[in-house]
């Protein structure tokens, strides 16, 4: 309760999926409104009407993600709609695949609303914005019958800027390679093979770090003449940089290494042999510590809720046959099976 970024109130339940919305989302997104309304009040409902068309889509990306997890033998029971976009809650297989498909997952979705809202266009006869500076309120479109710009578009435009809408998300979430966006997270899924699990999410980090330098520095650029795109990018900037050095703790604390067993890192040998006096730790080397020894309890935790779960259904199985399982129950089965053959093979 204590951190701000935390406070939501549910919107319901989904496909086994609970839809949280941040308190701080409707406040961010009123804040555009009034400033829309600032500049001239006659475009209030078009700005409303936008922040609606930015709202279902990134809900339909998240779900996009928690779709694809569950195809790939994981599992998701959780989205929080936050002021940066949405946060999608999901249990992956250990393995590079399924960490890549979940990732494209998202915007795959964006990509199938842009192709269903370019078929609308066409028919009416205009191209769709696919200029990332494009003004929804104002700007028009080209329209192959005339051969000319027009921009008296009437209903046509909220056909067009549910396109645009879509076609920024889908290219904000993969041009921009920090993690954890999409782009950072398919290029550490991308170097997972080649370079292991620590080093590629080491590569991943360190790269949001330049991604992140880069939108502050366009930030302080475009202040003047786009407050408002400007304040974005700075708090994206900081949202990644944030991340990626939490991931890069994490990491060097040993609580995300691939090898070993449920996080734990044995390259520095067994403490309980050793014979010489433990060294004297700094406040930060203890900081990790605690961090990786409660995150390692939490996994002990989820492991043998699992085991007991697996328990219950193979009992239920031998019962009453597989055909009584659930479809939930199947896909949980199947990714803890991933997992512990993952596990062996590691």
């Amino acid at each position: 309760m204590n951190d701000p970024l935390s406070w939501s109130v549910p919107l319901g339940r989904w496909f086994g999926i609970t839809v949280r919305m941040s308190l701080l989302f409707p406040l961010i997104s009123l804040g555009f409104v009034l400033r829309v309304a600032h500049e001239n009040s006659a475009y209030v409902g078009a700005a409303l009407l936008i922040q609606l068309m930015l709202f279902v889509s990134v809900l339909l990306h998240e779900f996009g993600h928690c779709f694809t997890a569950r195809a790939v033998d994981g599992d998701a029971d959780d989205i929080l709609m936050w002021p940066l976009g949405g946060l999608a809650y999901v249990q992956l297989p250990n393995v590079p695949r399924a960490h890549l498909l979940t990732a494209l997952g998202g915007p795959a979705v964006n990509l199938l609303l842009c192709a269903a809202s370019f078929g609308g266009l066409t028919m009416f006869g205009f191209l769709p914005p696919i200029n990332p500076f494009w003004n929804v309120y104002f700007d028009g479109l080209y329209s192959w019958h005339t051969g000319a710009w027009v921009n008296d578009l009437g209903a046509v435009r909220f056909l067009a800027q549910f396109f645009y809408v879509n076609w920024v998300l889908m290219c904000f979430n993969l041009v921009i390679i920090g993690f954890p966006l999409d782009g950072g997270r398919v290029l550490q899924a991308i170097l997972w093979p080649r370079l292991g699990f620590v080093g590629s999410m080491r590569i991943a980090c360190w790269t949001a770090y330049v991604v992140a330098g880069l939108l502050m520095v366009l930030a302080m650029v475009s202040v003047k003449t786009e407050a408002e795109g400007a304040f974005m990018l700075f708090a994206i900037a900081v949202f990644i940089g944030l991340t990626s050095w939490q991931q890069l703790q994490l990491l060097e604390a040993g609580a995300l290494a691939e090898e070993g067993f449920m996080g734990y890192d044995f390259s520095q040998g067994y403490t309980s042999l050793e014979r010489r006096a433990p060294a004297r730790q700094s406040w930060w080397q203890k900081w990790k510590q605690n961090r990786a020894a409660k995150r390692r309890l939490r996994e002990e935790e989820q492991e043998a809720a699992e085991q007991a779960r697996v328990d219950e259904l193979l009992i239920k199985v031998q019962e009453h046959g597989l055909q009584s399982l659930t479809s939930e129950e199947r896909r949980f089965l199947n990714r803890v099976s991933a997992k512990l053959r993952h596990k062996k093979e590691s």
